[in-house]
Protein backbone atom coordinates (compact mmCIF):
# COMPACT_ATOMS: atom_id res chain seq x y z
CA UNK A 1 0.00 0.00 0.00
CA UNK A 2 2.88 1.99 0.88
CA UNK A 3 5.35 1.46 -2.22
CA UNK A 4 4.79 5.08 -3.94
CA UNK A 5 5.54 6.88 -0.25
CA UNK A 6 8.95 8.76 0.41
CA UNK A 7 11.19 7.76 3.07
CA UNK A 8 9.46 10.66 5.13
CA UNK A 9 5.87 9.45 4.45
CA UNK A 10 6.32 5.86 5.27
CA UNK A 11 7.61 7.10 8.71
CA UNK A 12 4.57 9.06 9.06
CA UNK A 13 2.59 6.06 8.89
CA UNK A 14 4.67 4.16 11.52
CA UNK A 15 4.85 6.56 13.98
CA UNK A 16 0.99 7.07 13.38
CA UNK A 17 0.80 3.74 14.18
CA UNK A 18 2.81 3.40 17.41
CA UNK A 19 0.77 6.58 18.53
CA UNK A 20 -2.34 4.84 18.09
CA UNK A 21 -1.38 2.02 20.04
CA UNK A 22 0.21 4.62 22.90
CA UNK A 23 -3.19 5.95 23.32
CA UNK A 24 -4.73 2.51 23.01
CA UNK A 25 -7.01 3.41 20.52
CA UNK A 26 -7.99 0.13 17.98
CA UNK A 27 -7.45 1.84 15.04
CA UNK A 28 -4.72 4.56 13.57
CA UNK A 29 -7.23 7.94 13.54
CA UNK A 30 -5.97 11.29 12.32
CA UNK A 31 -5.20 12.66 15.47
CA UNK A 32 -2.03 10.00 15.26
CA UNK A 33 -1.50 10.58 11.45
CA UNK A 34 -0.52 14.16 12.56
CA UNK A 35 1.42 12.92 15.29
CA UNK A 36 3.41 10.95 12.97
CA UNK A 37 3.85 14.00 10.50
CA UNK A 38 4.80 16.85 13.02
CA UNK A 39 7.48 14.46 14.09
CA UNK A 40 9.10 14.26 10.23
CA UNK A 41 7.75 17.76 9.58
CA UNK A 42 9.97 20.28 11.12
CA UNK A 43 8.11 23.29 9.07
CA UNK A 44 4.81 22.14 9.84
CA UNK A 45 6.03 22.16 13.54
CA UNK A 46 7.33 25.28 13.26
CA UNK A 47 3.93 26.12 11.80
CA UNK A 48 1.61 24.87 14.93
CA UNK A 49 3.99 25.66 17.97
CA UNK A 50 3.71 28.73 19.29
CA UNK A 51 6.59 30.59 21.13
CA UNK A 52 7.79 28.53 24.47
CA UNK A 53 5.88 25.43 23.44
CA UNK A 54 6.55 21.87 22.32
CA UNK A 55 4.76 21.19 19.16
CA UNK A 56 4.76 17.18 20.62
CA UNK A 57 3.62 18.46 24.27
CA UNK A 58 0.97 20.65 22.40
CA UNK A 59 -1.11 18.38 20.09
CA UNK A 60 -0.60 16.12 22.24
CA UNK A 61 -2.33 17.68 25.72
CA UNK A 62 -5.24 18.23 22.69
CA UNK A 63 -5.70 14.67 21.79
CA UNK A 64 -5.81 13.48 25.52
CA UNK A 65 -8.23 15.75 26.00
CA UNK A 66 -10.27 14.58 23.06
CA UNK A 67 -9.85 11.45 23.15
CA UNK A 68 -10.22 8.46 25.86
CA UNK A 69 -6.88 6.94 26.88
CA UNK A 70 -6.75 3.92 27.03
CA UNK A 71 -4.23 1.29 28.00
CA UNK A 72 -1.43 0.94 25.42
CA UNK A 73 -1.63 -1.60 22.81
CA UNK A 74 1.32 -3.96 21.65
CA UNK A 75 3.15 -2.70 18.84
CA UNK A 76 3.26 -5.87 17.93
CA UNK A 77 -0.18 -5.61 16.53
CA UNK A 78 -1.07 -4.20 13.57
CA UNK A 79 -3.37 -1.79 13.87
CA UNK A 80 -6.19 -0.87 11.40
CA UNK A 81 -6.65 2.36 9.80
CA UNK A 82 -10.29 3.94 10.34
CA UNK A 83 -12.65 4.93 7.83
CA UNK A 84 -11.40 8.73 7.93
CA UNK A 85 -7.94 7.96 7.15
CA UNK A 86 -8.45 5.90 4.47
CA UNK A 87 -10.23 8.52 2.62
CA UNK A 88 -7.12 11.21 4.02
CA UNK A 89 -5.00 8.68 2.17
CA UNK A 90 -6.75 8.58 -0.96
CA UNK A 91 -7.00 12.43 -0.87
CA UNK A 92 -3.48 12.44 -0.53
CA UNK A 93 -2.54 10.18 -3.25
CA UNK A 94 -4.73 12.64 -5.60
CA UNK A 95 -2.88 15.61 -4.62
CA UNK A 96 0.22 13.87 -5.25
CA UNK A 97 -1.51 13.32 -8.48
CA UNK A 98 -2.93 16.44 -9.16
CA UNK A 99 0.71 17.95 -9.02
CA UNK A 100 2.13 14.71 -11.57
CA UNK A 101 3.99 14.08 -8.81
CA UNK A 102 5.20 10.01 -9.20
CA UNK A 103 5.82 9.69 -4.89
CA UNK A 104 3.38 10.58 -2.14
CA UNK A 105 5.39 12.84 0.67
CA UNK A 106 4.77 14.41 4.07
CA UNK A 107 3.26 17.78 2.00
CA UNK A 108 0.46 15.09 0.50
CA UNK A 109 -0.28 14.09 4.36
CA UNK A 110 -0.51 17.22 5.21
CA UNK A 111 -3.01 18.62 2.42
CA UNK A 112 -5.23 15.03 2.56
CA UNK A 113 -5.73 15.88 6.51
CA UNK A 114 -7.01 19.20 5.77
CA UNK A 115 -9.14 17.79 3.03
CA UNK A 116 -10.95 16.05 5.88
CA UNK A 117 -11.94 18.97 7.36
CA UNK A 118 -14.07 17.39 9.98
CA UNK A 119 -11.55 15.37 11.41
CA UNK A 120 -10.02 16.60 14.35
CA UNK A 121 -6.16 16.91 13.32
CA UNK A 122 -7.60 18.84 10.40
CA UNK A 123 -9.25 21.10 13.72
CA UNK A 124 -5.93 21.47 15.42
CA UNK A 125 -4.55 22.95 12.10
CA UNK A 126 -7.30 25.40 11.63
CA UNK A 127 -6.63 26.63 15.04
CA UNK A 128 -3.01 26.92 14.28
CA UNK A 129 -3.52 29.17 11.17
CA UNK A 130 -2.98 25.70 8.82
CA UNK A 131 -5.38 25.96 5.89
CA UNK A 132 -5.61 23.82 2.99
CA UNK A 133 -4.97 26.80 -0.25
CA UNK A 134 -2.76 28.46 2.45
CA UNK A 135 -0.78 24.86 2.27
CA UNK A 136 -1.35 24.04 -1.31
CA UNK A 137 0.17 27.60 -2.49
CA UNK A 138 3.65 27.04 0.04
CA UNK A 139 3.92 23.65 -1.21
CA UNK A 140 4.55 25.12 -4.88
CA UNK A 141 7.47 27.13 -3.43
CA UNK A 142 8.94 24.38 -1.38
CA UNK A 143 11.35 21.63 -2.81
CA UNK A 144 10.08 18.75 -3.20
CA UNK A 145 10.79 15.72 -0.86
CA UNK A 146 14.21 13.38 -1.94
CA UNK A 147 12.03 10.13 -4.02
CA UNK A 148 13.44 7.42 -5.95
CA UNK A 149 12.83 4.07 -5.91
CA UNK A 150 14.87 3.14 -2.88
CA UNK A 151 15.35 6.30 -0.73
CA UNK A 152 18.32 6.04 1.39
CA UNK A 153 18.94 7.10 4.62
CA UNK A 154 23.01 7.85 5.61
CA UNK A 155 24.64 4.39 6.81
CA UNK A 156 22.45 2.02 5.23
CA UNK A 157 24.68 0.08 2.78
CA UNK A 158 23.41 -0.33 -0.95
CA UNK A 159 22.01 -3.87 -2.20
CA UNK A 160 19.26 -3.56 0.81
CA UNK A 161 15.80 -3.53 1.47
CA UNK A 162 14.24 -3.01 4.98
CA UNK A 163 12.52 -6.08 6.21
CA UNK A 164 11.06 -4.84 9.53
CA UNK A 165 10.93 -1.39 11.37
CA UNK A 166 10.73 -1.17 15.35
CA UNK A 167 10.70 1.69 17.56
CA UNK A 168 12.22 1.57 21.42
CA UNK A 169 10.35 3.89 23.37
CA UNK A 170 12.84 4.08 26.52
CA UNK A 171 16.06 5.12 24.13
CA UNK A 172 14.07 6.91 21.09
CA UNK A 173 15.73 4.85 18.88
CA UNK A 174 14.85 3.51 15.39
CA UNK A 175 15.81 -0.41 14.69
CA UNK A 176 16.02 -1.71 11.11
CA UNK A 177 16.01 -5.07 9.75
CA UNK A 178 17.99 -5.33 6.19
CA UNK A 179 17.62 -8.66 3.84
CA UNK A 180 20.00 -8.71 0.90
CA UNK A 181 18.65 -11.17 -1.92
CA UNK A 182 21.68 -13.56 -2.49
CA UNK A 183 20.88 -16.35 -5.11
CA UNK A 184 18.26 -18.16 -3.42
CA UNK A 185 18.89 -17.50 -0.14
CA UNK A 186 18.82 -14.23 1.94
CA UNK A 187 22.08 -13.64 3.13
CA UNK A 188 22.93 -11.97 5.67
CA UNK A 189 20.81 -10.26 7.49
CA UNK A 190 21.73 -7.40 9.33
CA UNK A 191 20.01 -4.68 11.97
CA UNK A 192 20.61 -0.71 12.00
CA UNK A 193 19.67 1.94 14.30
CA UNK A 194 19.36 5.38 14.88
CA UNK A 195 17.80 8.25 17.16
CA UNK A 196 14.73 9.85 15.84
CA UNK A 197 16.25 12.86 15.64
CA UNK A 198 19.37 12.13 13.29
CA UNK A 199 19.31 11.23 9.68
CA UNK A 200 22.04 8.47 9.86
CA UNK A 201 22.41 4.82 10.96
CA UNK A 202 24.66 2.56 13.16
CA UNK A 203 25.39 -0.94 12.22
CA UNK A 204 24.69 -2.95 15.48
CA UNK A 205 27.25 -5.58 16.10
CA UNK A 206 29.66 -6.38 13.65
CA UNK A 207 29.01 -9.47 12.30
CA UNK A 208 31.01 -12.15 10.41
CA UNK A 209 29.77 -12.42 6.98
CA UNK A 210 28.81 -16.32 7.53
CA UNK A 211 26.18 -15.04 10.50
CA UNK A 212 22.92 -13.33 10.17
CA UNK A 213 20.76 -11.13 12.61
CA UNK A 214 17.10 -11.10 11.78
CA UNK A 215 13.74 -10.94 13.51
CA UNK A 216 14.65 -8.36 16.27
CA UNK A 217 11.88 -7.45 19.06
CA UNK A 218 12.15 -5.04 21.63
CA UNK A 219 9.99 -3.70 24.71
CA UNK A 220 8.70 -0.33 26.06
CA UNK A 221 10.72 -0.19 29.16
CA UNK A 222 14.04 -1.29 28.48
CA UNK A 223 16.43 0.10 26.39
CA UNK A 224 17.57 -3.07 24.24
CA UNK A 225 16.42 -4.85 20.89
CA UNK A 226 16.95 -8.62 21.38
CA UNK A 227 17.05 -10.59 18.05
CA UNK A 228 18.11 -13.91 16.44
CA UNK A 229 21.76 -15.40 15.37
CA UNK A 230 21.83 -17.60 12.38
CA UNK A 231 25.37 -18.72 10.59
CA UNK A 232 25.32 -20.05 6.92
CA UNK A 233 27.66 -21.98 5.30
CA UNK A 234 28.36 -21.73 1.37
CA UNK A 235 25.83 -23.67 0.08
CA UNK A 236 23.03 -21.77 1.73
CA UNK A 237 22.38 -24.41 5.05
CA UNK A 238 22.04 -22.87 8.06
CA UNK A 239 21.81 -23.53 11.62
CA UNK A 240 20.69 -21.97 15.19
CA UNK A 241 23.27 -19.61 16.90
CA UNK A 242 21.61 -18.76 19.33
CA UNK A 243 19.65 -15.14 20.78
CA UNK A 244 21.66 -12.02 21.11
CA UNK A 245 20.95 -8.75 22.91
CA UNK A 246 21.88 -4.83 22.17
CA UNK A 247 21.62 -2.39 24.50
CA UNK A 248 21.24 0.64 22.51
CA UNK A 249 22.37 3.64 25.34
CA UNK A 250 25.98 1.68 25.94
CA UNK A 251 25.72 -0.59 22.56
CA UNK A 252 26.68 -3.61 24.47
CA UNK A 253 26.17 -6.67 22.92
CA UNK A 254 25.11 -9.62 25.06
CA UNK A 255 24.57 -13.20 24.26
CA UNK A 256 21.36 -14.69 25.71
CA UNK A 257 20.93 -18.17 25.18
CA UNK A 258 22.59 -20.47 22.89
CA UNK A 259 21.85 -24.47 21.72
CA UNK A 260 24.18 -25.61 24.71
CA UNK A 261 22.60 -23.55 27.38
CA UNK A 262 18.78 -23.25 26.49
CA UNK A 263 16.82 -25.61 28.48
CA UNK A 264 13.67 -27.33 27.08
CA UNK A 265 10.89 -29.62 28.98
CA UNK A 266 11.18 -32.79 27.03
CA UNK A 267 14.42 -34.93 25.98
CA UNK A 268 14.94 -34.16 22.42
CA UNK A 269 17.86 -34.64 19.47
CA UNK A 270 17.99 -31.47 19.11
CA UNK A 271 16.29 -28.09 20.00
CA UNK A 272 16.26 -24.08 18.10
CA UNK A 273 14.82 -20.94 18.04
CA UNK A 274 13.87 -20.19 14.52
CA UNK A 275 12.22 -16.67 15.07
CA UNK A 276 11.64 -14.26 18.29
CA UNK A 277 7.77 -12.75 17.96
CA UNK A 278 7.83 -10.44 20.66
CA UNK A 279 9.58 -9.12 24.20
CA UNK A 280 7.87 -8.61 27.46
CA UNK A 281 7.53 -5.18 28.61
CA UNK A 282 10.11 -5.90 31.27
CA UNK A 283 12.73 -7.58 29.11
CA UNK A 284 12.51 -11.17 30.53
CA UNK A 285 10.29 -13.13 28.67
CA UNK A 286 10.50 -13.50 25.02
CA UNK A 287 7.93 -15.55 22.92
CA UNK A 288 8.98 -17.36 19.93
CA UNK A 289 8.73 -19.97 17.41
CA UNK A 290 10.89 -22.81 18.29
CA UNK A 291 11.47 -25.61 17.00
CA UNK A 292 12.32 -29.43 18.81
CA UNK A 293 13.55 -32.36 16.60
CA UNK A 294 12.72 -35.74 18.20
CA UNK A 295 13.35 -39.33 17.28
CA UNK A 296 11.00 -41.68 15.66
CA UNK A 297 11.50 -45.03 14.36
CA UNK A 298 14.12 -44.88 11.36
CA UNK A 299 14.88 -41.23 11.89
CA UNK A 300 13.91 -37.58 13.03
CA UNK A 301 11.03 -35.40 12.92
CA UNK A 302 10.79 -31.29 13.89
CA UNK A 303 7.84 -29.91 15.40
CA UNK A 304 7.42 -26.20 15.92
CA UNK A 305 5.59 -24.34 18.72
CA UNK A 306 4.68 -21.24 20.03
CA UNK A 307 6.89 -21.04 23.26
CA UNK A 308 8.07 -18.30 26.07
CA UNK A 309 11.63 -18.47 26.69
CA UNK A 310 12.29 -16.96 30.32
CA UNK A 311 15.55 -15.00 29.83
CA UNK A 312 17.09 -15.32 33.51
CA UNK A 313 16.48 -19.58 33.36
CA UNK A 314 17.36 -19.69 29.98
CA UNK A 315 14.09 -22.20 29.53
CA UNK A 316 11.23 -22.87 27.27
CA UNK A 317 8.33 -23.58 27.77
CA UNK A 318 5.57 -24.82 24.73
CA UNK A 319 2.64 -23.26 24.85
CA UNK A 320 0.90 -24.08 21.44
CA UNK A 321 2.00 -26.55 18.45
CA UNK A 322 1.88 -24.58 15.42
CA UNK A 323 0.85 -28.06 13.16
CA UNK A 324 0.01 -26.60 9.91
CA UNK A 325 2.47 -23.93 8.67
CA UNK A 326 5.95 -23.69 9.14
CA UNK A 327 5.95 -19.87 10.07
Amino acid sequence: MFECYTEKARRTIFFARYEASQFGSPQIESEHVLLGLLRESKALAGQVSRPGESWGELVRRQIEAHTTVRESISTAVDLPISSECQRILAYAAEEAERLSHKFIGTEHLLLGLLREPTCFAAKVLHERGVLLETARAQMITQPREEVGPVPRSPGLPAGYARHKLLYNRASEMLIVELRSFAGPHVLPTRLFARHQGTEAYEQIGSPSEGVSYESPVTCEKCPIVVFNASKWNEQGQGSWAGVYAFNLHTKELEVWVSEGTLIVPEQCLRSWILELISLSDDGRKIYVNAGIERAVPGGAQAHYYLACLDVAEKSLQLLSPLKDLRF
